[in-house]
Formats: structure tokens, C-alpha cells, sequence
């Protein structure tokens, strides 16, 4: 690769970096690369007007996740409104152990999650709820988003309704068999992580009480009227996922349902409505119950929308410009250990995913351009297949600028910086497939041609 293919990739590289370190604006450092993408492009060949069209298609690919991050936003307030979420949270708070509330949320939100096959909808769900308990209970909102989001990424990883999961199998050629009789590492790394958070729960500081719970619950049936019908949005958004609606058709039939429920039961006026959704959702009771029911609103998430269209813009260019593709397979080699293999295609994964915005990019990516040099190993598929549903799925969570996390981030309320040291399944998952990948090898020559077999 030249100076000029290069040059893209390190200046959102530093672009990104410089924001981070210094407290910029994080667009800022997408502008930065894109302004010398369109300048290096320019000089490999491809004109001012290419290039444009290039950066649209990269925005127009990113349309699902902006619209799921503008009706995220703008379902959040009226199910606070509507006293969705606080009934939730009355009810969580009388099941739900807050001693064990990391291991809960974890398993809790793995399961919601295998049986939607979408994170999205789980978080939007079952997470809020859990997110609403915890700050009842005083549990540490960043550990509770880290268990919620591991465990949507369950999820994702093991449902068989799970896109991103088809989307690889599809990719390269993989069975469902194959991938159940090569998951046993994801399982592990289940296991591990379900008990890494366990022990978290015993040794963080239990500050939560039944006397303050109960205190909670008080506030809640003062101020909101607790009841089933209140639950009614929250069961249209779990029935669409369960019937496999998709998620901004489920997203739209909750918040329909959602502002039904507020017109038709709560004495609010249409304009403190309008700014509640544009804003975000206060309360104003003078109690603490004010840092518990709030937040959502379009300004809040108008930054993340705006980031994620440049991040697409750029994208659009990187891809079609195919600038891509030769970088991955420069920094494979030609290594023939498969551990080696692995770590490569795990770091790669890792290089792809900060440079794109969302998991689709990545996976598309990786498959067309490991599978030629996977597939010449006996079971070589199968090997891309596991190395890539257990790093370049879960992967994207890590990143803050990724179109998944932020959806995340914006749905739970806590930035990705905060939960990125809880992100245990994302951080276990990829070191064990590392670790485990020498079994590939033990079957014979790894890189014998299939014809010579």
C-alpha cells in the first residue's frame, strides 16, 4: 500500500485519538479524517464527485441505525411519561435480589435476548427496567450497563434469529450445525463471564436496603399510577421482537403504543409533551425520585446522529475507494500457525470495526477477504466462522464511536467509556477463541490445498 492509501486510516486514527485525549468533540476527529480521505483519494485517482457519491451510500448504509437511535430517543421520554418504566421498576424491585443485581442483569438480559435475537430490543426492554432498579438499589450504573450489554451479546452470538449472527454463517458458507458443534468456547466464555460478574456482586459495596427500596416504591405510587395497563407498550415491543418484527417496526408499534397510553391517561399538556420528547423527561417532584425517571429526548442523542452520519460518510469512501481490503490482507501474512491466525484475524477485526460504524461493514469485510485464504485449510470455513462470530460480532460494543454502542449507550444512559470495563463477555470471548484455536491445527497440515486431500 502507498503513502496515500495509508494516510486515511491514520488520521482517523489520530483524529480519534486527539479527541479522546484532549476532551474534543469525537466528530471533530471524524471531520479530521475525512478531509484528508477526500484529498489522499483524490490522488489515487478518483474524483471530487466520486467520492461524494461514495460518502452517501456510506450515510444511506447507516440509515437502520439512525432510525433506531431517533425513535430510541424519542420512545424513552413517553414511557417514562406514561409510567411504563416506573411501574417496571416498582415491580423489578420486589423481585428481583439486588444483591446478585450484576449476575441478574447479565443472565437476565442473555436470555431476553436469545429469544428476540436482537440486543437492540433487549436493552430498549429488560435493560431499562434493570437500569431503573439499579439506581434505586444504589448498584453502580456503569456495572449494570457492562452485564446488560454482555449479555445482548449473548444473544446476538447464539440465537438463531440473530442477523448478525446469519449474516456471517451466511458469508461464508457455514452451517447452524457447524456453528453448534464449534460453540463450545462461546459457551465457556458464558460461563466465565457470568462468573466474573458474580463475583463482582460479592465484592462491591451493598448499598442498597429494603428500608430504601421501600422508600422507592412510596415515591413511585405517589407520583405515577402503578398498575398493569402502564406495562402495555412494554408487552407491544416485546411482542413484536418475539413475533420477528424487525427493529424499527417494532420500535414504532411500542412508541404508537407508548403515546396512546400517555394521550389517554395523563394529564399532560400537548406542549410540555413536545418538550419532555424533545428534551428529555424531568419530573420535578423535589424528591430523588427525580434521578431515577428521566432522561431520553432528540437533543440529547443529536450529537450521536450527526457522528454517526459522518462515521458512514467516511466508511462509504474507505470501502468503495477499496482501501480496505489490502490492508487486511497485508497485516495477515502468511502464517500458518493457526493461534497466530486467529490473533490476526481477531486484531483485524478489532482495526476493521474502529474504522467502520457498525457490525455489518465488518463482517461483509472480513468473510469476502479471509475466506480465499481460510479456505484453503481443511475446515477452514468453520474456522473463519467461529474466529468471526466470536470477535467480529461482539467486538463493536468496545467501540464508542460504533453505531451499535451508541445505540446502546443512548438507550441505557451511559456512555461506552463508562461500561467498557464491564464489558467482560467482549473481552473474553475473542482471548478464548484465541486460546483454544490450536485444536483447528491438530487435524493435519492446516494449509493443504483441498484438491491435494
Amino acid at each position: 500500500m502507498n503513502m496515500y492509501s495509508l494516510l486515511p486510516i491514520l488520521s482517523l486514527i489520530a483524529g480519534i485519538a486527539l479527541s479522546l485525549t484532549f476532551g474534543f468533540p469525537l466528530f471533530l476527529g471524524i471531520v479530521l479524517a475525512i478531509l484528508v480521505t477526500l484529498v489522499s483519494v483524490k490522488r489515487l485517482g478518483y474524483s471530487w464527485r466520486k467520492q461524494w457519491e461514495y460518502g452517501l451510500e456510506g450515510v444511506k448504509q447507516t440509515k437502520p441505525v439512525l432510525m433506531i437511535l431517533f425513535l430510541v430517543g424519542l420512545l424513552i421520554p413517553l414511557l417514562m411519561m406514561g409510567g411504563t418504566i416506573p411501574a417496571i421498576i416498582y415491580y423489578g424491585l420486589s423481585v428481583v435480589d439486588v444483591k446478585f443485581m450484576l449476575i441478574l442483569s447479565f443472565l437476565l438480559a442473555a436470555g431476553t435476548s436469545y429469544l428476540l435475537g436482537t440486543s437492540v430490543g433487549t436493552l430498549s426492554t429488560v435493560g431499562l427496567a434493570l437500569m431503573g432498579i439499579s439506581h434505586t438499589a444504589g448498584v453502580p450504573a456503569e456495572m449494570v450497563a457492562g452485564a446488560l450489554i454482555s449479555g445482548a451479546m449473548v444473544g446476538e452470538r447464539f440465537s438463531p434469529i440473530s442477523s448478525s449472527r446469519l449474516l456471517i454463517l451466511s458469508s461464508i458458507g457455514m452451517t447452524e450445525r457447524e456453528d453448534r458443534g464449534n460453540s463450545r468456547t462461546a459457551l465457556a466464555a458464558v460461563v466465565v463471564t457470568a462468573l466474573l460478574f458474580a463475583v463482582l456482586d460479592l465484592l462491591r459495596a451493598q448499598s442498597g436496603d429494603s428500608g430504601m427500596i421501600a422508600h422507592y416504591q412510596g415515591l413511585l405510587r405517589e407520583h405515577f399510577a402503578i398498575g398493569w395497563l402502564p406495562l402495555m407498550p412494554l408487552l407491544v415491543l416485546i411482542g413484536s421482537f418475539a413475533f420477528r418484527v424487525k427493529a424499527v417496526p417494532a420500535l414504532l408499534y411500542g412508541l404508537l403504543a407508548a403515546a396512546v397510553l400517555v394521550i389517554g391517561t395523563v394529564p399532560i399538556e400537548l406542549a410540555q409533551m413536545g418538550r419532555s420528547i424533545l428534551h428529555g423527561y424531568e419530573l420535578h417532584t423535589g424528591t430523588a425520585l427525580d434521578q431515577l425517571v428521566r432522561g431520553g429526548g432528540m437533543m440529547a442523542i443529536l450529537s450521536v446522529l450527526v457522528l454517526i452520519s459522518l462515521a458512514g460518510f467516511l466508511n462509504g469512501i474507505l470501502n468503495r475507494a477499496n482501501l480496505l481490503a489490502p490492508l487486511v490482507e497485508g497485516l495477515l501474512g502468511r502464517t500458518q500457525n493457526t493461534v497466530i491466525l486467529a490473533a490476526k484475524a481477531v486484531l483485524l477485526s478489532l482495526l476493521v470495526v474502529i474504522i467502520s460504524c457498525n457490525q455489518t461493514i465488518p463482517i461483509l469485510v472480513m468473510g469476502s477477504t479471509l475466506l480465499p485464504r481460510f479456505g484453503q485449510m481443511e475446515r477452514g470455513h468453520v474456522f473463519l466462522g467461529r474466529t468471526m462470530l466470536d470477535s467480529t460480532l461482539v467486538i463493536p460494543v468496545l467501540i464508542p464511536w460504533n453505531g451499535l454502542a451508541m445505540v446502546m449507550a443512548v438507550t441505557l444512559g451511559i456512555p461506552t467509556l463508562e461500561s467498557l470495563p464491564y464489558l467482560f463477555f467482549a473481552f473474553v470471548l475473542p482471548v478464548l477463541t484465541i486460546a483454544t484455536a490450536r485444536r483447528f491445527q491438530a487435524a493435519g497440515s492446516p494449509f493443504t490445498h483441498k484438491k491435494a486431500m
